[in-house]
């Protein structure tokens, strides 16, 4: 059965009526999982899935079809979603047989549906496709596009049931990201609408699609272009990618025939969105106040605080009559699950807006609704809502009592169904409760059971609903770093800590590759790997990370190599050291978070910041530098390397002398990631003079196998000339031809491609000869935004991430390394390094050699020549080439600095440092 592996989704049915879907639609935030009513930044609570339309128009006499449409609906209502699903497919099967193809069509949309709500996706497309009467439906994006044109060929003369199965289309297509298509498919289902109660729930869908394409929009802006328009003032372009979004809710809302609930939708979901624009333009603008502030930029933190404030005021004053008019309108609602779904979202709304005040009697009256409807799960929620703010109003235990509550009804509702993404959320909030009232252990015991629920869902987190995401960074990453803390603050032996985990917690589970007992140490050092991987696969919406269920030590991959893993916690930074053979050893550095921000901030200001003018990438761009700002620039950022290498590698000095440590391995998080790391400085030398160093997301993704050498040979493709690509010129890398001549004169048997045969069809074409190693000198960006994260080739074109993992997994063997020589990461983003180790994740590929910014072609071709002459040696590891390519470019420096002042100084790291390898070192 198909049904047997699948992600249940939580669903919220209004229990009224048998849901004749011109009258009534399901909540906003229902048909998912428990960060919708969460109100998460991309939550599906922006889904709008209908209720089936069984008996919609239809004759009311009875038939055995009827009859099983009927019952399919009270089992759908009942929450019996695969019980509905068959009872619909029967029901259309016995209309088929009648010849009736219109209620066919409705039996099949509403099985749709509750595909939909299983996760299904794939199969609720097709289903629904069939009952657009779609031949061999496959749901393929060319199957759509055909689905598309036909339906826009006949957009004058849609039926209603068909402008339903196209909302359900629509819909499904948003879940599954294919925004574009979604909205125009959606576009298409209102022209089939006319003045229909139903036509809400499709402005409804499309101000949702809309939503999702604003993000999208708003996440392909470079650090640049967000400057530029707080710089400007201008609130216009700052609202731009959502104005579609707050016209289709402003219309939904005041449709004159729009049913209560999805009425109350549109709005609460334009009351979430603009929230979130305020939070997110709050933290863009205050990040770069602050780095004006260190350099005393009066007039721009001037007209960044105008900004803030005249945007803050108009979306306030928005957000208030919104509020208003949500207000009234939810004490009209007739009691139901329904009606209990919304005021828990406005509760979060009006939480997140700290109307703290406001929240107890909203929260109170779902409550009691829940209660008297006898709804187990709206309880749980209500009371779990009800703890969080007592949490926020300090009232701990009355908080820790009602979490308790609210676990127990979720529990209750994982025996007969799947509700994992509510009973994590309520297993960390007790962990939050606990530790605040000074019980460590049961903290560690609740946050336990938060992870063994996490780790559960990992594979699930994003494989089916590409617009359902957790709110990683406020919501999950927060339960790992808690139990971390906790872990790390702990002084309970080995067996107390395996007494408090619990049998599924992931940790227990996983085999250890060595005898000793589970120190807290390795608890800790794993759950710091585990959220490493739940962090790319929250990068990439999709589980792209295989991992065994072994616990990987660095002694079963590389006798020679330390890993070092910092933990930045609010109050201190922890700092653990994994060496072959030795227990894990740990070192607290009594420095709080923000000032390990700031000082990592500090040094991305002076590295490479384009708003500042005094950066380095300023300064190096300039067409006439001047030596007196390099020099002070350099003397800026050396302590701050030097203070960076005091926390993480000058605790071990000792400890990596006596074992013979040559390879460094840092797994690294937070603003972390965009420091070069080989430019750490002693007072003395660079860490890149004594250690090769590497950057891993997890050594659970690291096969410890050496790249085979014999015979090696390399697919080098390259762009030397300017091109103009999607409105945007990319300057010409002159040296890249002597770059590729280089590798093909190294490695006689490679094959070169350069300009306009460098396409994505020749690479396709290429890499069917099974090349190790894949070598592209052209421009391209990493970012946190799979969207941009691109290459650009030969014939002025791009191909995306994931367009360039999929024809690198298109040769039978996998590319053992990734080259990328002149491409970037995206300036001042702290989780671009994740597109690198993503990309070789993805991709296949063991190992990604890249930049953090850009650098002059003619050193990059020099450092790669180097490196590619080592990596010809027998036995050199590609972290050793890699460290023997950049010594040779730091002694280069040191012989013929680039302005004679800085003769007597250490080699500035924006020419040398920004080489980074993501992966195996071997």
């Amino acid at each position: 059965m198909f049904y047997k592996k699948y992600r249940r989704l939580l669903v919220f049915i209004l229990s009224a009526l048998l849901g004749l879907l011109s009258s009534l639609s399901i909540p906003a935030w229902s048909n998912s999982s428990s960060q919708q009513v969460r109100n998460s930044q991309e939550s599906e609570k922006l889904s709008t899935p209908q209720l089936p339309i069984t008996n919609y128009q239809l004759p009311i006499t009875q038939s055995p079809a009827l009859d099983l449409a009927r019952e399919g609906q009270q089992r759908y209502n009942a929450g019996q979603l695969e019980a509905a699903a068959k009872l619909w497919q029967r029901a259309a099967e016995a209309y088929q047989k009648a010849g009736d193809r219109e209620g066919m069509s409705k039996s099949l949309i509403n099985k749709s549906q509750a595909l939909q709500d299983l996760g299904l996706y794939p199969t609720a497309c097709k289903t629904v496709l069939q009952a657009l009467a779609i031949k061999n439906p496959a749901c393929s994006p060319n199957q759509i596009d055909e689905v598309q044109k036909t339906f826009a060929q006949q957009q004058g003369s849609l039926s209603l049931t068909q402008g339903i199965g196209l909302h359900s289309l629509g819909d499904i297509l948003r879940k599954q990201g294919l925004l574009q298509q979604s909205q125009e498919i959606l576009q298409l289902s209102l022209s089939a609408m006319g003045e229909s109660p139903a036509k809400s729930g499709v402005l409804l869908s499309l101000g949702n699609t809309q939503r999702l394409l604003g993000n999208q929009s708003r996440d392909r802006w470079d650090y640049d272009a967000v400057t530029e328009i707080i710089d400007r003032k201008s609130l216009a372009d700052a609202l731009a990618p959502y104005q579609q979004a707050f016209n289709y809710y402003s219309q939904g809302a005041k449709l004159a025939s729009a049913p209560a609930i999805p009425k109350i939708q549109a709005q609460l979901n334009h009351f979430q969105l603009l929230l979130d624009i305020q939070k997110w333009w709050g933290e863009q603008t205050q990040r770069r106040i602050a780095s004006w502030t260190r350099f005393n930029e009066a007039d721009l933190i001037q007209r960044a605080q105008d900004f803030l404030s005249q945007l803050q005021s108009q979306l306030n004053q928005d957000a208030q009559a919104l509020q208003g008019e949500i207000a009234s309108q939810l004490g009209n609602l007739s009691p139901s699950r329904a009606a209990i779904y919304a005021q828990i979202n406005f509760a979060e709304s009006l939480m997140q807006s700290e109307q703290l005040d406001k929240v107890e009697p909203v929260l109170s009256t779902a409550l009691q609704q829940a209660r008297n409807l006898q709804d187990r799960q709206a309880e749980s929620y209500a009371l779990g809502y009800l703890g969080k703010l007592y949490q926020k109003q300090g009232k701990f235990s009355q908080a820790t009592t009602l979490t308790q509550q609210a676990l127990m009804l979720a529990q209750e509702q994982n025996i007969n169904g799947d509700a994992r993404e509510v009973t994590y959320l309520w297993q960390s909030q007790l962990g939050r409760l606990l530790r605040k009232q000074g019980d460590s252990k049961g903290a560690i015991a609740a946050y336990t059971a938060a992870f063994s629920t996490l780790q559960s869902l990992r594979s699930d987190l994003n494989a089916n609903n590409q617009d359902v995401q957790f709110d990683f960074i406020q919501e999950v990453k927060p339960v790992y770093v808690e139990l971390v803390d906790l872990l790390l603050q702990s002084n309970l032996s080995a067996e107390e800590l395996n007494s408090l985990i619990v049998s599924n917690a992931g940790l227990k589970e996983q085999k250890s590759t060595t005898k000793q007992p589970q120190e807290r140490l390795e608890l800790a050092r794993r759950v710091i790997e585990s959220l490493q991987l739940a962090e790319l696969d929250n990068f990439f919406q999709d589980p792209c990370s295989e991992t065994t269920n072994v616990a990987v030590q660095i002694d079963n991959i590389d006798p020679h190599a330390a890993v070092i893993y910092p933990i930045v916690l609010p109050d201190r930074l922890e700092v653990i050291a994994s060496l072959p053979g030795k227990s894990l050893q740990e070192v607290k550095i009594p420095i709080s978070e923000q000032k390990v921000n700031e000082t990592l901030d500090r040094l991305y200001d002076n590295l490479d910041n384009a708003s500042i003018n005094t950066s380095a990438r300023n300064i190096v761009f300039t067409s006439n530098p001047d030596p007196k700002e390099f020099q002070d620039n350099l003397q800026t950022l050396l302590p701050i390397f030097g203070e960076v290498y005091n926390w993480l590698i000058k605790p071990f000095e000792a400890e990596l002398d006596s074992n013979k440590i040559q390879t460094l391995v840092f797994v690294l998080n937070g603003r972390l990631q965009r420091v070069p790391i080989a430019a750490l400085y002693n007072g003395q030398n660079y860490l890149i003079e004594k250690y090769s160093v590497a950057l891993v997301p997890s050594l659970q993704l690291i096969n410890p196998k050496q790249l085979q050498r014999r015979p090696l040979k390399v697919l080098a493709a390259g762009v030397s000339e300017q091109l103009k690509v999607q409105g945007e010129y990319f300057a010409a890398l002159v040296n890249v031809p002597k770059e590729l001549d280089q590798i093909k004169q190294t490695f006689p048997s490679s094959k070169k491609l350069l300009n306009q045969e460098f396409t994505a069809k020749t690479i396709q074409k290429q890499l069917q000869a099974n090349f190790p190693v894949v070598h592209l000198a052209t421009h391209g960006l990493f970012s946190s935004n799979p969207q941009r994260n691109f290459i650009i080739t030969g014939d002025a074109k791009s191909i995306s991430i994931n367009e360039l993992s999929t024809l690198l997994r298109g040769q039978d063997r996998a590319v053992e390394l990734l080259v990328l020589s002149a491409c970037e990461t995206a300036t001042g983003d702290e989780r671009a390094v994740l597109g690198l180790a993503g990309m070789a994740v993805r991709s296949g590929a063991r190992s990604t050699l890249a930049t953090l910014w850009p650098v002059g072609d003619a050193s990059t071709t020099k450092l790669m020549g180097q490196f590619y002459q080592d990596l010809k040696q027998p036995g050199v590891k590609q972290a050793d080439a890699l460290r023997n390519a950049q010594r040779s470019l730091l002694e280069s420096l040191k012989q013929n600095p680039p302005f004679p002042q800085l003769k007597n100084l250490p080699p500035h790291p924006y020419y040398w440092a920004p080489y980074v390898l993501v992966g195996n070192w071997q």
